[in-house]
């Protein structure tokens, strides 16, 4: 008997999620994903500046630097070669970010 009604009591539970996403994708604005603003346009190129500048660099050579200390500490090669890729991840990735964010079909 009590299986009979766990099984009432989810599929009561289940039909009322289904109702209420149907109901919550129903009433849901348009998505406008391709359109701009320059709500986040200072940010952007704030960010991208201090990324591609001075502290770019600065953050990949303490990156490097930190993985050498964390290597030296633990016998591995691990850690400098994540410092690397850090350092390559900071050199090239905003250009890789900007060329996916940007490509048309």
């Amino acid at each position: 008997m009590e299986k009979i009604e766990t099984r009432t009591n989810m599929r009561t539970a289940l039909f009322a999620v289904a109702v209420a996403a149907t109901f919550i994708l129903m009433t849901m604005p348009d998505a406008h994903a391709a359109t701009t603003g320059s709500v986040f346009q200072l940010a952007y190129t704030t960010l991208v500046g201090w990324v591609q500048g001075y502290g770019g660099k600065v953050f990949a050579v303490l990156a490097f630097f930190v993985g050498l200390g964390v290597a030296a500490w633990t016998k591995s090669l691990l850690p400098p070669l994540l410092g690397i890729g850090i350092a390559f991840l900071v050199a090239y990735g905003i250009p890789i970010i900007e060329g996916v964010a940007t490509a048309t079909i």
